[in-house]
C-alpha cells in the first residue's frame, strides 16, 4: 500500500516521553500519516501542522469523544485533519445506541460544516444483537451518511464472530477507514463494563476491580502480529477499496514482542506488503 498510517494509541508511552521523537521514528519506519489519539504533545495546531509537513507526514485524523469535539474543532481544522472519530461510546442496547446514532448526527454536522468527516470506531459491545441485526447497525441505519462515516477496526469485528469482509460488503459505501489490528481468537461480543458502578479516584477515575481490569487487559494479548491470526487482510483490502475506504491505519494494542518499536515496525511491513 502507498498509503500506511498509524494510530498513535499504539506508541501512548513513547509520545508522552517524547512527541516529537515518536513522530520521527514513525516516518523513520515507513508511516506516510498519523492519526491522534487526542494528544498533541502540547503544540498549537500551526506549529504541529509545520513539524508534519516537515518530516512528510500526513495528519489523517484524530480520535476524539463527542463530547469534547465541538472544543476541539478549531485546533483540528487548523491542524487540516480530514477526519475526527469517536473511539468509544459504551452503548449496550438498542435504546442506548439510538440515542447516540442522533448525537453523532449532530456532531457530524458541526464537523461537515468546517470540512471535517465524522466517524464512530467499533469494539466488541457495538456487535450485540439489535432490531437492525447488530448496535453498530443500528447506528449505521439511523446516522446520515454524508455525516457520519464508519471506522471499521477489523481485529474487535473478527474477534466478536463477525466476518469483516461480509461486513463491509453489507455496507458498502459507509465504512471509510479501516483499522489494521490482528487478533488470534473469536471470543464473541460482549457489553462493555458499566464503569458509573465502580467508585472513582480523586482525579474523578474510576476504580476497576483487579478481576475486571486483569479481563480487560488479557484481551489485549488478542492482538497477536499482523499476518499471524484468523483475519484474511487481503480480502479485507479488496472489499474495503472496492467501496471506497481511504485509509488503513495500524493500531496495536498489545507488545507482543518485547519491543514495541519492532511490533509497530512489523505491522508496518505487512501494511506495505498488502
Amino acid at each position: 500500500m502507498d498509503k500506511r498510517y498509524i494510530q498513535l494509541y499504539s506508541l501512548k508511552d513513547e509520545t508522552a516521553k517524547d512527541f516529537q521523537a515518536t513522530l520521527k521514528r514513525v516516518k523513520e519506519i515507513g508511516y506516510t500519516g498519523v492519526e491522534f489519539a487526542g494528544q498533541f504533545g502540547g503544540m498549537n495546531a500551526k506549529d504541529l501542522k509545520a513539524f508534519l509537513a516537515d518530516l512528510g507526514l500526513e495528519a489523517l485524523g484524530c480520535h476524539t469523544q463527542t463530547g469534547a469535539i465541538p472544543n476541539n474543532l478549531a485546533y483540528a481544522s487548523e491542524l487540516g485533519v480530514k477526519y475526527i472519530i469517536d473511539p468509544l461510546q459504551p452503548f449496550n442496547d438498542y435504546d442506548a445506541a439510538m440515542v447516540w446514532a442522533e448525537k453523532f448526527n449532530e456532531v457530524g454536522k458541526q464537523c461537515k460544516d468546517v470540512g471535517i468527516q465524522f466517524g464512530y470506531h467499533n469494539h466488541r459491545h457495538e456487535f450485540l444483537e439489535s432490531p437492525d441485526g447488530y448496535l453498530l447497525e443500528t447506528i449505521i441505519k439511523n446516522t446520515d451518511p454524508d455525516l457520519v462515516c464508519i471506522q471499521l477496526d477489523v481485529g474487535w469485528t473478527a474477534a466478536s464472530g463477525v466476518d469483516p469482509v461480509a461486513f463491509i460488503n453489507k455496507h458498502a459505501g459507509r465504512i471509510q477507514l479501516i483499522h489494521v489490528k490482528e487478533t488470534d481468537r473469536v471470543a464473541g461480543a460482549e457489553p462493555f463494563p458499566d464503569m458509573s458502578k465502580y467508585p472513582v479516584d480523586a482525579n474523578g477515575r474510576p476504580q476497576i476491580p483487579p478481576d475486571v481490569l486483569e479481563k480487560i487487559l488479557a484481551q489485549l494479548k488478542w492482538n497477536c502480529a499482523t499476518g499471524k491470526g484468523i483475519i484474511d487482510w487481503a480480502k479485507v483490502r479488496d472489499a474495503a477499496v472496492a467501496q471506497g475506504a481511504e485509509g488503513f491505519i495500524i493500531e496495536r494494542e498489545f507488545d507482543y514482542a518485547g519491543d514495541l518499536w519492532k511490533c509497530v515496525q512489523e505491522d508496518h511491513d505487512f501494511l506495505k506488503a498488502l
